[in-house]
């Protein structure tokens, strides 16, 4: 799931850079964003972040190579999305261990009140977990998507 990218441009990184802007505004329905530290981010820039969280963005940086320059990267969700996932399996987790630390004995409950609670939990973890990975699947045809957008960019003549 974690693969690196990397797209060799024959230009320096400004004009590359320059390159790969032209190339995605002609792509109507996706965005670039280069934050301070100069990371460059490809993504749909269409919606609400909650709403598109599980789409991928492409987080990269250009390094100088004899030949001008790469783009070396790969794809993430939005942050947002990383974090209403962990803090649900987090959640889920600190309960777990809640009540794998607590005693047997409840008021009022049923006797095989902390095996269903413990299966509870385990099967919330599961389904948090296959929810991730069926959105990181869902995702493969934008990744094949800002990818071409990016060879694209990197296929162009230099002074074109």
């Amino acid at each position: 799931m974690i693969k690196r990218y990397r797209f060799v441009f024959a230009m320096t990184a400004d004009k590359a850079l320059a390159s790969l802007d032209e190339a995605i505004a002609a792509n109507p329905g996706f965005g670039l964003a280069i934050d301070a530290s100069g990371r460059i981010k490809v993504f749909r820039s269409q919606g609400v972040a909650l709403l598109n969280g599980f789409f991928p963005i492409f987080v990269a940086r250009f390094n100088s190579t004899a030949e001008g320059s790469e783009l070396c990267g790969g794809f993430r969700f939005h942050l947002l999305a990383i974090g209403l996932f962990a803090g649900f399996v987090a959640t889920s987790a600190f309960s777990l261990v809640n009540l794998l630390l607590s005693p047997d004995i409840a008021a009022d409950l049923p006797p095989d009140w902390k095996s269903q609670r413990i299966r509870f939990e385990l099967q919330f973890i599961a389904f948090a977990c296959l929810s991730a990975m069926f959105a990181w699947l869902a995702g493969k045809p934008m990744r094949d998507r800002i990818a071409a957008i990016i060879a694209g960019a990197a296929a162009r003549k230099p002074g074109n």
